[in-house]
């Protein structure tokens, strides 16, 4: 009987078109790839171990060459015979390194029960609370108590599912998924831009071009990410989860101008500016909070009535007035 394997591979902060083009990497090693955005990924490799004929650990020294040579990122890689153990093996690897679980029982046992009790799948902050006044801090801790006891604790069905987890049981299969969807908005500019209120303006228009798209999509983002490119060809990027997934373009607006705040940027000459927003959702599954704030309801209400607007008579009929004498530049809309 084979033994399933199962590799956990997280990257030191990969851009969101990278962490798409990872999947090109992934996928020449297993087909079985499920991505985790917005930076690490699932592989079940039971069936790719007789293929490259190699060991789990040395399949995942193959995958970190390969994605160090091709797009210089660091890979932390941990592998078990479950879902579970490769995620807590991964938590626990530093960077750069893999670290693979020997297959024997009682060796994946042993290190499981080390763990502190957050590291187990399924207790989160307010569960820890609740688990901690019993004197239960790891998962060792858990699986020596009484079924009896964890029952009147948590409740039936919560204590069924941490007692298999605790006792190394995790039925959880990979699920092949590709990369999220993103969509992007580029500006080239004809000119290397100084002024840090041509890069704003820049910014605003970026932020109308993605969220008429998201709402012409009906879809949310709840990261923007933004890529700032100099004269020289160098880039900075900075990434940003939203409090709320959203379409409405001031909201992307202001994170994008957040963005470009932390850079710091003072007399760089800018080539051209990338916002991109991913963790994308279908909107009627968004909830939006509501702000009490008169201004920003006209204008979420305005919206619609200027996407109609614009895509019967053109682009830029309905736009923010400090758009309106914009210089001439390229622009670059992905998907």
């Amino acid at each position: 009987m084979t033994t399933t394997a199962i590799l956990h591979a997280r990257f030191t902060h990969p851009s969101f078109e990278t962490y798409r083009e990872l999947f090109t990497v992934l996928g020449d090693i297993t087909p079985a790839v499920q991505a985790l955005p917005p930076d690490s990924a699932l592989l079940d490799i039971t069936g790719a171990l007789r293929y490259w004929q190699r060991t789990p650990a040395q399949l995942a020294d193959l995958i970190q060459t390969r994605i160090m040579a091709r797009y210089g990122l660091t890979t932390a890689i941990g592998g078990g015979p479950t879902r579970m153990h490769a995620t807590m093996t991964a938590d626990t690897t530093p960077p750069g390194t893999v670290r693979i679980l020997d297959p024997d029982p009682a060796t994946t046992l042993a290190f499981l029960h080390q763990q502190p009790l957050r590291a187990l799948p399924g207790i989160g902050p307010a569960l820890e609370r609740t688990l901690r006044p019993y004197g239960l801090t790891t998962v060792g801790d858990l699986a020596a108590l009484p079924p009896t006891t964890l029952q009147r604790i948590t409740g039936p069905s919560t204590a069924r599912l941490l007692f298999d987890r605790a006792s190394g049981n995790d039925p959880r299969r990979i699920t092949p998924t590709g990369p999220p969807p993103s969509i992007t908005a580029r500006h080239r500019f004809d000119h290397d831009v100084l002024d840090p209120a041509e890069a704003r303006r820049t910014l605003l228009n970026l932020a109308i071009q993605l969220g008429t798209r998201l709402r012409h999509s009906q879809r949310c983002a709840s990261r923007i990410e933004l890529t700032v490119t100099f004269a020289d060809r160098t880039s900075l990027i900075r990434s940003h989860t939203l409090a709320e997934a959203t379409n409405h373009s001031p909201r992307l607006q202001e994170a994008l101008y957040r963005l470009f705040s932390t850079l710091g940027l003072q007399r760089a000459r800018i080539r051209a500016l990338t916002a991109r927003a991913a963790g994308l959702t279908n909107a009627s599954a968004s909830t939006v909070q509501l702000t009490l704030d008169r201004k920003t309801e006209h204008a979420r209400r305005l919206e619609p009535v200027i996407d109609r607007a614009n895509h019967r008579f053109g682009s830029n009929t309905l736009q923010p007035a400090s758009l309106a004498a914009r210089p001439h530049s390229r622009r670059h809309l992905d998907q």
